[in-house]
């Protein structure tokens, strides 16, 4: 007969290993919810896989804070690249405070406080020409 003492270590191990996910997760959605912004996935036709500094051109210029870049890109990075579009919303009011979404290797920005903005992943800002008068 084999011992049990082998089968049992195993045991604790996976326990001890899942018990650190559970944590790490708990940290993770806490984490999120500190900057007081929620993240909402919108399905969109178009997709993009953004790297960090797309990221954090875009959020500044939408007006985020470093610690909400922090907070929030990761997130959002992933959502763009699965969904193509996102929109962040306050959770008190449920304002949009901006609303992202890709359409031919370009995001497009809108938020509440600083306007609309075109990033094309290519060749960064494009500058929207000014109705003339």
């Amino acid at each position: 007969m084999k011992p049990i003492r082998h089968k049992l270590t195993n045991v604790v191990f996976i326990l001890i290993l899942l018990t650190g996910v559970v944590i790490l997760v708990s940290c993770e959605s806490t984490r999120l919810s500190n900057t007081g912004l929620r993240l909402m996935p919108l399905s969109n036709r178009d997709i993009i896989a953004l790297n960090a500094e797309d990221i954090v051109q875009i959020m500044r210029r939408a007006g985020f804070s470093d610690e909400q870049i922090l907070q929030l890109g990761t997130e959002m990075r992933n959502s763009m690249a699965q969904y193509g579009a996102v929109q962040i919303k306050t959770p008190d009011s449920n304002k949009i405070e901006a609303t992202f979404a890709v359409h031919d290797h370009c995001v497009y920005i809108s938020t509440r406080s600083r306007g609309s903005f075109i990033y094309s992943v290519k060749t960064g800002w494009v500058t929207t020409p000014s109705p003339q008068s």
